[in-house]
């Protein structure tokens, strides 16, 4: 009996390889940084990713983060699908077909004790991939998603630690697209509609004093209605 080729596309989605992929982004020392991992199968560094488990996952979500947390010891402030991806070449194994995550991860995140897990300076990734697979390329368009909403949203808080500085959500800006809106305009954003909670306490340096703030926990992350003129590609 010949199969149709309908009936061999459905051979190989039956026994595709089904996964996630997670870009974790954190910011530090003003730098955007990607988590990574090695494996015994390459010997370049990749992404965070794994297999569904249907008995531990109760949607893909619940497994992007599950395989975050056997490399972080804190889940992400902030997580979102970016793009599905399959075909029969992007595994040696066979085809395979993967939800690609970015995570947004606070800097005061740590990895936990015992891990071949390490932050990966995003800047340092040039046109020829230094990640294992296609991780490079998820990487790439993970970054393009970040860096379009963040101009838009309240994503620049989700990278930021617990208490933080205005000046500091114009450097998640900087270090994203590379410019960064004036401070007049990111206050008169970011104090409006109680986003943020004074947290009554200053920040002493060299400049003037500076009020920190916290995400106020009764916000979700919010959309905005126009973008920055001064961050507009």
């Amino acid at each position: 009996m010949t199969l149709s080729a309908d009936a061999k596309t459905g051979m190989l989605l039956s026994t595709a390889l089904i996964s996630v992929d997670i870009a974790a982004f954190v910011l530090r020392d003003n730098k955007l940084q990607v988590l990574t991992h090695s494996r015994p199968d390459t010997d370049l560094p990749a992404l965070p990713a794994g297999r569904i488990e249907p008995e531990l996952d109760s949607c893909l979500d619940n497994t992007a983060e599950r395989h975050l947390l056997t490399l972080l010891d804190t889940p992400p402030t902030y997580l979102e699908q970016v793009v599905t991806i399959g075909n029969d070449f992007r595994d040696t194994r066979g085809w395979s077909l993967t939800v690609v995550y970015y995570a947004l991860i606070p800097p005061s995140a740590e990895l936990k004790l015992g891990t071949d897990a390490e932050w990966h300076d995003v800047s340092a990734m040039g046109e020829t991939s230094t990640l294992a697979f296609d991780h490079g390329a998820l990487v790439k368009q993970a970054m393009e998603r970040l860096s379009k909403k963040v101009q838009y949203s309240t994503l620049p808080l989700y990278l930021l630690p617990e208490t933080f500085s205005l000046s500091d959500i114009r450097k998640v800006f900087e270090a994203l697209l590379g410019k960064a809106p004036p401070m007049r305009s990111i206050r008169n954003r970011f104090l409006s509609d109680n986003l943020l909670q004074p947290t009554g306490t200053m920040r002493y340096g060299s400049n003037r004093p500076a009020a920190l703030y916290r995400i106020n926990p009764e916000h979700e992350p919010r959309l905005f209605n126009r973008l920055y003129h001064t961050t507009a590609s």
